[in-house]
Parts: C-alpha cells; sequence; structure tokens
C-alpha cells in the first residue's frame, strides 16, 4: 500500500472530480514578511549560519512544506541564487541507493568547488542520510545552501544535532514559529522564537493577532521576536555590543584582581611576612566596591564600538568578533600581561619610597 500511495490517491481523485462543473478557484499566496531577503543577505555577509524553520556563510531552511514549495520560497527570499546548481536528495525509499547519490554528490562538490551548490533532502531521504553522518555533513557543508523539506520535529532537532557535532563546534542558532519547531529550538544553543503575527497588508504593522502554535515556539525560546527582519538588529548590532561588553568585563575581573592582590603577595617579602597590610581598611573596603565597579559598570552598559548605523550597513564587521576572538588564550594572556606589569610597577615604586624612611637589619624592618 505504502509504495502505491501515491498512484491510488491520484486513481480516487479522478474518479470523485469526474463529472464536476467549476464555479470558481481560490488561491492563498504565503507571502514573505518585510525585509526576509535583506536579513539573509546580512547574516550571509557577517558569515553567520543560521537554522531556521522556514549554519561558512549557509543558510539551512528546515521546513515540513513540499520540495517544490520549498524552493520556490528559497528562490524568492534569496536563499537559492540564480544559477546555484540544485541537487536532489529526495524520493529515495532505500538506504543504498541514498548513500549512492550522496557519493556521487560529494565527488561533484570536490571536483568543482567554485560553483555555488544547493542542496535540497526531503524527510524520507533524511532518514537515510542520518545513518551516514560524515558524508551527508561534508556534502552540506560544501553547499552555499541547503533545504530540508517534508521534515518531521525530531528530523528537526536530528539535523541540528549534525550540525552541532561538527568538527569545527559551531554555536547553533535556530528560529521557528510554531508548536513543531519546539525540539529543533530546543536543540540549538540558541533558540529563537517569532511570533505567529498578523501584518495588516498597508499599513504592514503588527496587529497583535497571535496563534497557540506562536505562542508555544516563544516560551520554548531563548530569545523572541515578532518579525524575520529583527533578527538582523539582534544578532549584527546587540550581538556585537554585548560581546564586546562582557569579553572586556570578563578579562576586566581577571585583570583588577591581579594587579589589587598580588602586590600584598610580594610585600609579605619586605614586611617578614608579617600580618601588615599593604593597603588602608578604607582602600580594601572600596577597591572592589567603588573605585573599579563604576568604570566597568559604565562600560558595561553604554560601549559602542561602532554605531547601530554602521554595523547595519557592514554586516562584514560581525566578523572582528567571530570565533570568540575576544575570549581566546591570547587575549586572556595579554590582559594578565597588563595586570603583571602593574603589578610589578606598583611594588617597584612602593619599594623605592618604602627604602627612604626605613632600613632593614636581621630582626626586621627598623623605622
Amino acid at each position: 500500500m505504502s509504495s502505491h500511495r501515491e498512484s491510488i490517491i491520484a486513481a480516487s481523485y479522478s474518479k470523485m472530480e469526474a463529472g464536476l462543473t467549476l464555479l470558481g478557484a481560490t488561491g492563498v499566496e504565503d507571502k514573505l514578511q518585510e525585509g526576509v531577503q535583506e536579513t539573509l543577505e546580512s547574516l550571509r555577509a557577517a558569515g553567520l549560519k543560521l537554522m531556521i524553520k522556514l549554519v561558512h556563510s549557509q543558510v539551512w531552511i528546515l521546513t515540513g512544506d513540499k520540495v517544490e514549495t520549498a524552493v520556490n520560497i528559497s528562490f524568492s527570499c534569496g536563499h537559492f541564487k540564480p544559477g546555484t546548481i540544485q541537487l536532489f536528495l529526495t524520493e529515495h525509499h532505500k538506504e543504498r541507493s541514498c548513500v549512492q547519490m550522496l557519493q556521487a554528490y560529494s565527488a561533484r562538490v570536490e571536483a568543482d568547488s567554485l560553483e555555488q551548490y544547493g542542496l535540497v533532502v526531503d524527510g524520507q531521504s533524511l532518514k537515510f542520510a542520518l545513518k551516514n553522518q560524515e558524508m551527508f555533513r561534508k556534502v552540506c557543508m560544501a553547499c552555499t545552501a541547503v533545504i530540508c523539506c517534508r521534515m518531521s520535529p525530531l528530523q528537526k532537532s536530528q539535523v541540528v544535532q549534525l550540525v552541532k557535532q561538527s568538527p569545527s563546534k559551531p554555536i547553533t542558532a535556530a528560529i521557528g514559529d510554531g508548536a513543531n519547531d519546539v525540539a529543533m529550538i530546543q536543540e540549538a544553543h540558541v533558540g529563537l522564537g517569532k511570533n505567529a503575527t498578523h501584518t495588516h497588508p498597508h499599513t504592514h504593522m503588527l496587529t497583535g493577532i497571535m496563534g497557540k502554535e506562536g505562542r508555544q515556539a516563544v516560551r520554548c525560546s531563548d530569545f523572541a521576536f515578532g518579525q524575520f527582519r529583527f533578527v538582523r538588529r539582534v544578532l549584527l548590532v546587540h550581538g556585537h555590543w554585548y560581546y564586546l561588553r562582557i569579553s572586556t568585563l570578563v578579562l576586566y575581573f581577571f585583570y583588577k584582581n591581579i594587579v589589587f592582590i598580588t602586590p600584598q603577595l610580594f610585600f609579605n617579602f619586605l614586611s617578614a611576612f608579617s600580618t601588615q597590610a599593604i593597603y588602608d581598611t578604607a582602600y580594601l573596603s572600596m577597591y572592589n566596591v567603588l573605585f573599579t565597579s563604576l568604570p566597568i559598570l559604565i562600560y558595561g552598559l553604554f560601549e559602542q564600538n561602532y554605531s547601530d548605523v554602521k554595523l547595519l550597513e557592514c554586516p562584514h564587521l560581525y566578523k572582528e568578533i567571530a570565533n570568540n576572538v575576544l575570549m581566546s588564550w591570547c587575549s586572556f594572556l595579554k590582559w594578565i600581561a597588563f595586570g603583571e606589569f602593574r603589578r610589578f610597577s606598583g611594588v617597584y615604586v612602593f619599594k623605592q619610597h618604602l627604602s627612604q624612611f626605613c632600613y632593614f637589619n636581621t630582626h626586621g624592618p627598623t623605622p
């Protein structure tokens, strides 16, 4: 029954629709929201890889739509570019034929790596492709765009997990607007939920209508927004600023504690390991509360290395903070070196001033 399902359904349709008089026809346009194409282009320029229902600069679309619908939407939103060579991994009912097709596509993308390839996979073929994860991941990463159609919620989460387990260990983000996207949103490192809102055709303003599926995706996500175009500002502007602020904040705490604590350690050698503190009690109390908290607090709230307009106009600036560059070992050791230099300078100056008022004998310091 399952192998001849389509032919049986087609025959049933032919019997039911015979002898009818056509009175009219209606159609519903699945129109894209405003700014979808511009958002995808900006994410590509920023080098971001994203998991979307509807991560290389590459965007994956995971959807339950038919293959034809998904491909048409992909072209309309700029996901597939004109001239993109489409590789179809669809309608495979046996694992052997699916693996053979994957091997052929793998050899093709390796032989001509300069071409832009777009991979289209359906749910049936994806079941076999996930059994050969290394080969499937290799083909996907060689393509500039990937579409997975007719997917179940479980398959969406499996695809996100496939990307998470890549050797490069990428940070994945999943965007969904329905209950069938919850598994994908929860599997990704960052889950973004989009409200299932309605847009007025003339004013382009949100009317606030939100279905149950939209609320379900929002409740299970880390961040929620009204329209897909808002992702552009969330990632390129606020994501850029937040990473700069939080990375500087973390490194600054290491730096200020090295500057503050290590002089006390070296002072023990000059004070014959007595209980004398190098700092006055007031300085000990106010150092973390006032002296070093307000500057970094202001920095963490208001620092903007680029304006929001420039970050939106130049999405490639996001690459400056990619791959956790500000929190790398090189950056960490640099801040530690700055702290040690400040510590050494403070101890040296203190020792020079101390030698003008004290001299040392075998019994310790004598005023």
